[in-house]
């Protein structure tokens, strides 16, 4: 019934595109032993294949997609749909492309399929990489939660480093990782309504005055920041209360 073999080492894979997330899958697949060939640069030829693994921009997927000559295609997009491609897998993750191929170990991958077929092909390669493979209902709420883990906490953190160091901290992303290391583990173990610290949990507005004072061209930041932080720390107060 499976069109593909889709194990290593007899099925071939076309990576397309050679930026940092298909240098880093192409070691992985090639270590889970899969007959990979590429990745291929923008201009490149690349061969028939079983399957092509198309990791470039989002809006480089369609041409992509229609250049590749594989049985299947996937995208490695976490926000793009699957109308021109069979699959997709997204792992849930950010790479700079200097990673080995363990870095896949462990993390999540969203997957989806036209068909039952084509999902579990996904879940496969998922698999076969060391993810764990879960699936969406809604792929742009899923994106943005992505953004929120990931991008936008290095906003915060930038800001967090600008102003340590106008304060007169010397190395300050030395001295303020542990305490995001640590946030980032209560996080995860706790939820932020239990993990929550700091002088907006225990009503010190007088701090909090100070603080924002303090925060220069980092203020609007400071207050979107503090009124999502004063809902967190409200829903907390209702639930101690009940």
């Amino acid at each position: 019934m499976e069109p593909l073999p889709l194990r290593a080492p007899e099925t071939s894979i076309a990576v397309i595109g050679a930026g940092r997330l298909g240098s880093v899958i192409s070691r992985a697949l090639r270590a889970a032993g899969f007959d990979v060939r590429g990745p291929f640069g923008r201009g490149d030829e690349a061969p028939e294949t079983d399957l092509a693994v198309l990791a470039v921009p989002d809006a480089a997927i369609a041409d992509a997609a229609a250049e590749a000559r594989a049985t299947k295609k996937v995208h490695l997009s976490g926000a793009t749909g699957l109308d021109a491609v069979d699959l997709s897998i997204h792992p849930l993750q950010t790479f700079t492309g200097a990673e080995s191929p363990e870095a896949f170990h462990g993390i999540g991958a969203a997957i989806d399929g036209r068909t039952g077929v084509d999902r579990a092909i996904a879940e496969r390669i998922a698999r076969s990489l060391g993810m764990i493979p879960f699936t969406v209902s809604d792929r742009a709420g899923y994106h943005a939660a992505a953004s929120f883990a990931s991008n936008f906490v290095l906003t915060v953190l930038d800001a967090a480093e600008q102003l340590a160091a106008s304060a007169g901290v010397e190395n300050p992303r030395d001295m303020l990782a542990p305490l995001v290391r640590r946030s980032i583990d209560n996080w995860q173990s706790q939820g932020a309504e239990n993990a929550l610290t700091g002088p907006i949990v225990r009503g010190d507005e007088a701090t909090v005055a100070a603080q924002r004072a303090a925060s220069g061209e980092h203020g609007e930041l400071f207050d979107a920041l503090a009124a999502a932080t004063r809902e967190i720390a409200a829903t907390r107060a209702r639930k101690d209360r009940a």
